[in-house]
């Protein structure tokens, strides 16, 4: 048995795969394997891999049809064999080189079974920055060797900056989701252990998407919000009951910012039988349900979708453009008072920000003249008024 197997999914991941190989090779912890599962790229990755397999026995390749990263780290599970399992993407790198040998050795020596480290971004041009999810509390930062609770690692983000004894995740596989895959994966391994070990180890190097790829589908709205109700139920299950509060709000924190009628519909169907996850966010989820249904009006255009939402909410009270549904008698008319009322809005909102700016403009005026006095005078008048400008 090997002591760490490290898995890496790569698809069409030419550009940063021999920084991200480098990085493993030459990690100090000298006895791993490192599964580098090929997901049918049509790039140069198969060849580079190939290169650095011929130069590195530890290499192991696996060749599969793309299926996407889910299927390509369970494909590695299967057959790794490290007393510990590591993952890695191939746009990432581990950044300290030592991390991996201090990580296992601290599991050993403390009979751990998940060890985690921090992570910091790379951006496009390969620098290491600072992680602003630290400031936030998403997740905890390790300044020195600790123990925490599952409770205390924060929401199930960045599983990649762990390790994990390969007997605790034996039977644990990534659903094969096209967004929120490796959250459930985590929320299932806290709910398993008593304690996380993390090591004062600014480890991973996670590479910060210069554009991030849309949800601009129902199947990927679909499987983003299923992930989250799969992450509540594993967290109420195992009673952690802080990750769960701050994953809800996360979720929330989505909803607000992309109402719509289609959303709506998905989240009423995934959480159709437990919308208790939703309780202390009540007004939230009201103005979200009742932005979508008024936006489900419009997109569907139809009479008869404009008297169904007008008589859900006929007991709801929101803003102005609820209250233009309830005083309309049918669609067109609805229609004719929503996009007046739109326009005049548009026009308050204009006149407001053309007074605004009017006002920034004689301020700035005030100001240039004020620095034109003190440039051009020496009188003791005007410097005492600048002292106590200053106090």
């Amino acid at each position: 048995m090997v002591k760490l197997s490290v898995i890496i999914p790569i698809y069409n991941g030419e550009k940063y795969l021999r920084e991200c190989l480098d990085s493993v090779c030459n990690q100090t912890l000298d006895d791993i394997e490192i599964i580098c599962i090929n997901d049918g790229s049509t790039d140069s990755s198969p060849e580079i891999l190939n290169e650095y397999s011929q130069a590195d026995e530890r290499i192991i390749i696996i060749n599969q049809e793309n299926r996407g990263p889910a299927a390509s780290r369970n494909n590695g599970l299967d057959i790794a064999k490290g007393e510990y399992i590591a993952f890695l993407d191939a746009d990432d790198m581990y950044i300290d080189h030592e991390g991996l040998d201090v990580m296992y050795e601290s599991a050993v020596r403390n009979g751990c079974e998940v060890v985690s480290a921090n992570l910091k971004f790379i951006t496009s041009k390969r620098r290491i920055i600072h992680n602003p999810h630290y400031d936030k509390g998403t997740f905890h930062y390790f300044d020195e060797d600790c123990e925490i609770t599952p409770d205390e690692y924060g929401i199930p983000f960045y599983f990649y900056k762990n390790i994990y004894k390969r007997e605790l995740i034996r039977d644990i596989r990534f659903p094969e989701l096209s967004r929120g895959e490796d959250p459930i994966f985590l929320s299932e391994v806290l709910g398993r252990v008593k304690s996380v070990h993390g090591v004062g180890v600014d480890f991973y190097g996670y590479m910060v998407p210069s554009t991030f790829d849309k949800l601009d589908s129902y199947a990927k709205k679909h499987d983003y919000v299923s992930h989250y109700r799969k992450c509540f139920d594993l967290l109420k299950a195992s009673q952690l009951t802080m990750t769960l509060e701050k994953y809800v709000n996360n979720l929330m924190m989505y909803l607000k910012g992309n109402a719509s009628g289609e959303l709506y519909e998905i989240v009423s169907e995934v959480f159709h039988d437990d919308m208790g996850y939703f309780k202390g966010y009540e007004s939230q989820f009201d103005e979200f349900r009742i932005t979508s249904l008024l936006m489900n009006v419009l997109d569907t255009n139809t009479n008869e979708r404009f008297l169904e939402v007008k008589n859900e909410l006929s007991d709801d009270v929101f803003n102005e453009e609820l209250e233009i549904l309830k005083r309309s008698n049918d669609l067109s008319e609805y229609k004719v008072k929503y996009f007046k009322y739109r326009l005049d809005s548009g026009k308050k909102r204009y006149g407001e920000l053309v007074k605004e700016n009017e006002e920034l403009k004689n301020d700035l005026e005030k100001e240039k003249r004020f620095n034109e006095e003190v440039l051009n005078s020496r009188s003791w008048k005007l410097m005492n008024r600048i002292r106590k400008m200053r106090g």
